[in-house]
């Protein structure tokens, strides 16, 4: 027989370490494409790879290969293969189809197509046709859509080859077996292993032992499918029972007499009692009790096992795809990465979390990151080496200990931050400020704004020119990242990182994220409810600090109007001023819903101080109500889907304020702000309005580098 033509599917960023493990077991022409490796293999060959190769999720025959643009297309590419060649009209079969294909609206209907090739091709050679059993097939067909390509191919393995048979009921595994193989070939499991035969594995997050089981098995060399019971080339009409059988009676020696001298042992544990029962009965079922110790035991305070000097720790760590939930998971992270570098020095580790930040957050200095699949869960995987141990306290008598650094970078924003905080400190106590900028810019190579928020940060980075490689850019914004957490010393659940691009009309408000996570911050006795996830705005503008405490010093008495409200942290500065009725009018449910938070966490009357959600310049047209003080801070450019009407600041700035001056009472005065780095005023606003330019006076201590933040007026009727 010549060679087969094979493909071994995988997870998505799996296929060059699949491609190697296919050469290694004697496949050739080997190609990879996207979730999978196609390659040539004689029959022995064949049943090697269904047998033994850890990474695939399925192992097919390729039949047939072609464009297809119509239903019928489909239909004459499956009559092409010789099905009769592969099964007897006896046997049962069934068809999976995946992928998709503007062909198909349904895949449904994709099957039934093929369906009706196999059984017309059958009935030509026959008069009969064969069953369909979807649920015990003798023959499972696959068909993979792409476009307008398919291919059409038999399995011969049989179900997925993730199932080695040892996982047992009522544990749902968190990572399929394949992928636990294809995580610990990355961290280089097998090199260690023929390097050092004595050696650990250590999984602190066992779960169901997964992880420990491919180890071992891998280290012993048992066979991924050494447990499997059904083979689907068993029913294959061009099978060799006589070549299967030499294949597996030779695998099954060297996994025999790999067990036998296995010196790798494994060690796990898991806060779940009942869990580690599950793991006990999956080790069993393995072959595999005398070589793992399991306890109950919680993976911040796990111990190196007792003889061996190194090894390998290896955990699927936890984490969730919502993003609050994952920084929540933060301090778990960070804790067990603080043990791991405290008391496994030397030892390689192999990680697998949910997101670079929760990768960041184990603060284990990692060789590489990878991106890897569990499932349709984009994660990733960090590996590398622990750092011996840190030398011992400096005595009196000795020299401090060098302070060390990602880069001489870092150590620059560093030694900035700090020195802007030197001088911010006195400032800051006097007006009893927790909410203020740190750092904007000020070492133009690590362009952020870093601003804290009590005991959180905030870094926004701001877009890189377009010269500087994305791979620069990035570290720079990582050392920015690590000088920041070392100056303040702050855990990374407590640094919240943002990218400010050149916005769109539509991203001031876009939403980020949908983690509802509040907290709140104090500023001049009013409470503010803040967000520094979901939107690229936080619903506290401090720049605009010293604006809010002249409505707190102006408003006693007033009636209040804020146009453009956002939160309404203004209204609220007003009304704690004393003023007493107050109207904020923004178009946004959101920052409406959100003000009214404010009021609340402030005791506002909501029957005295009313939100209205309006546009803006509408509301204003049919507004006749007098106001004292009015504050306008509009957005630059608007133009909602909730409108018809588009604002330009820029353009409209002066019939904006033309019609609040109608609104105004007699000796009542418009506060006006303006974020538009490049705004000018119209001049004919001085030609119906006194106008003082206030702008310099308003820029608070902390923002006095950037005096283009915004601009203020206050702007009066002429006498």
């Amino acid at each position: 027989m010549s060679n087969l033509r094979l493909f071994a599917s995988c997870a998505r960023g799996l296929e060059t370490l699949l491609a190697k493990e296919l050469a290694a077991l004697g496949a050739s022409a080997i190609k990879e494409t996207v979730a999978g490796v196609s390659c040539e293999a004689s029959l022995e060959e064949m049943y090697r790879i269904g047998y033994c190769a850890r990474l695939p999720s399925r192992w097919l025959l390729r039949l047939a290969e072609g464009e297809i643009s119509n239903p019928d297309d489909l239909y004459e590419l499956a009559r092409t293969v010789a099905w009769h060649e592969h099964f007897a009209l006896e046997s049962h079969f069934a068809i999976h189809v995946s992928g998709k294909s503007p062909a198909f609206r349904d895949t449904r209907f994709a099957m039934l197509r093929v369906k009706d090739a196999v059984s017309d091709n059958f009935r030509e050679l026959t008069g009969e046709r064969p069953s369909i059993d979807s649920d015990d097939p003798d023959a499972l067909i696959h068909v993979a859509l792409k476009g307008s390509k398919a291919a059409v191919a038999l399995d011969l393995v049989g179900g997925a080859l993730h199932e080695r048979g040892y996982r047992q009921s009522g544990h749902e595994a968190p990572i399929k077996e394949n992928l636990a193989a294809a995580l610990l070939v990355r961290a280089g499991w097998p090199q260690m292993v023929e390097a050092n035969p004595h050696i650990a594995v250590v999984d602190p997050f066992c779960g169901g032992a997964t992880l420990l089981v491919e180890a071992l098995w891998m280290a012993a060399g048992v066979p991924a499918q050494w447990l499997r019971q059904f083979f689907a080339w068993n029913r294959w009409t061009q099978h060799d029972a006589a070549a299967w059988e030499r294949v597996r009676a030779e695998r099954d020696a060297l996994a025999q007499a790999g067990l036998r001298t296995l010196q790798a042992r494994g060690f796990g544990s898991d806060d779940s009692a009942q869990t580690i029962t599950l793991a006990k009965r999956t080790l069993q079922a393995a072959g595999l009790s005398g070589f793992v110790q399991l306890n109950v035991g919680d993976s911040r305070r796990i111990e190196p096992p007792a003889d061996f000097a190194h090894g390998l720790i290896v955990a699927n760590l936890p984490y969730g795809e919502r993003m609050g939930f994952e920084r929540e998971l933060m301090p778990i992270h960070r804790e067990f990465g603080t043990r791991l570098k405290a008391v496994f020095p030397g030892w390689r580790f192999a990680l697998l979390t949910g997101s670079e930040a929760l990768a960041r957050a184990t603060e284990v200095r990692a060789e590489r990151i990878q991106k890897i699949f569990n499932g349709s869960i984009e994660c990733k995987l960090i590996t590398g080496t622990l750092a011996a141990s840190a030398p011992a306290p400096a005595t009196d008598n000795a020299a401090p200990a060098v302070q060390s650094f990602r880069s001489p970078g870092a150590e620059a924003v560093f030694n900035r931050i700090n020195k802007n905080r030197r001088n911010l400190k006195r400032w800051l106590a006097r007006e009893n400020i927790s909410c203020y900028r740190v750092y904007d810019a000020d070492i133009p190579e690590y362009a952020a704004a870093i601003d804290v928020y009590n005991d959180r940060l905030h870094i926004q980075e701001y877009a890189p020119p377009a010269d500087i490689p994305i791979a620069k850019a990035e570290e720079r914004l990582k050392d920015l990242v690590f000088a920041a957490r070392r100056a303040f010393e702050a855990p990374s659940e407590r640094v919240y990182l943002k990218q400010r691009r050149a916005q769109t009309p539509d991203d001031q408000y876009r939403r980020h994220d949908q983690t509802k996570e509040f907290f709140t911050v104090t500023e001049n006795g009013a409470q503010y409810s803040v967000n520094l996830t979901d939107y690229l705005d936080t619903g506290l503008f401090l720049d605009g600090r010293q604006i809010r405490a002249w409505l707190v010093a102006s408003a006693r008495g007033v009636r209040f109007l804020n146009l453009f409200s956002y939160t309404a942290s203004a209204t609220v500065a007003a009304a704690l001023g004393g003023a007493r009725e107050s109207v904020s009018v923004d178009l946004s449910p959101t920052y409406t819903a959100w003000a009214e938070r404010n009021f609340r966490l402030n005791g506002l009357d909501l029957n005295r101080h009313k939100l209205v959600e309006a546009d803006v310049v509408r509301w204003l047209v049919g507004a006749r109500d007098g106001f004292d003080l009015i504050y306008v801070d509009p957005p630059t450019f608007s133009n909602s889907k909730r409108t018809t009407t588009v604002f330009d600041v820029q353009r409209d700035h002066f019939e904006l304020l033309q019609a609040c001056l109608t609104r105004l009472s007699g000796g009542g005065r418009i506060l006006f702000v303006c974020n538009l780095r490049r705004f000018k005023l119209d001049p004919r606003i001085e030609e119906i309005a006194e106008v003082e330019d206030v702008t310099h006076a308003s820029i608070p201590q902390d923002f006095a580098r950037d005096q283009r933040i915004h601009r203020a007026y206050w702007v009066r009727r002429r006498a």
